[in-house]
């Protein structure tokens, strides 16, 4: 809408509104059916519906119904919020008319200003990755590449779903950030590794400053990594979302 497109909004999920007003009265709107439907309707939202912009409720017929819909739907998304959508315009275009550009291609821009929805999956996470070796024929080089057998059978486990994890809850341990951004990280994340001390047991750990995850070296087997990957995932604060 910000680009002037009609979008089409027959889809449109409204439990993302956080109104719950709002998305009793659009269950309403979408569930009519009779002419019954719509006359109960008019009596008990009409004027719900005249305030979001659509006065013609009055006389509207049930082939109105998917118009009136997407009009309210419109109000909420964008006419509601206009003034702040032009503010937003407004300091876009002020840097060499930036939004103009982004109208005139925005199916390209697309990936930059909205959530698309792509799904991590093992070989998206993994080349992510770049691994901080030790010296070959070291023994530590040994002990690490033992480890790094577990990581990879670890990232296929949450692939088949033989995991409680996410590819995503992955991400927020080591990054911060629950999606790919839509330009990439400004670097590639780094794995590296520690050495257990005898008698401690520490857990896999991460910086999402640095963009790095560190792993134990010398994990042979897979239920001990498992269950390392998931106390450190599962048991640490995390990234709340308000």
């Amino acid at each position: 809408m910000m680009c002037g497109e009609r979008p089409d909004l027959t889809s449109f999920n409204v439990d993302l509104f956080m109104e719950e007003e709002v998305q009793k009265n659009m269950r309403k709107v979408k569930m009519c059916r009779t002419s019954e439907d719509i006359t109960g309707l008019k009596t008990s939202i009409g004027d719900w519906i005249c305030d979001c912009g659509v006065p013609d409720i009055y006389t509207a017929s049930l082939q109105d119904l998917p118009r009136i819909h997407g009009q309210i739907l419109a109000h909420f998304l964008f006419h509601r919020v206009a003034s702040m959508i032009l503010q937003f315009i407004a300091g876009m275009n002020s840097c060499g008319q930036f939004w103009d550009t982004v109208k005139k291609s925005c199916q390209q821009f697309l990936p930059v200003f909205t959530n698309t929805g792509t799904k991590l999956n093992r070989d998206c996470l993994k080349n992510l990755f770049t691994i901080s070796w030790s010296p070959v024929g070291s023994n530590r080089r040994e002990t690490e590449e033992a480890t790094i057998v577990q990581w990879e059978w670890w990232l296929m486990a949450i692939q088949e779903a033989d995991v409680d994890i996410t590819f995503e809850e992955v991400l927020v341990f080591v990054t911060g950030a629950d999606c790919l951004p839509p330009l990439g990280f400004h670097r590639s994340l780094g794995l590296e590794f520690f050495e257990q001390e005898p008698g401690i047991r520490r857990l896999p750990f991460a910086s999402t400053c640095s963009l790095f995850l560190s792993l134990p070296r010398g994990v042979r087997d897979e239920a001990e990594f498992k269950e390392l990957m998931y106390m450190a995932l599962k048991g640490s604060l995390g990234f709340g979302k308000v």
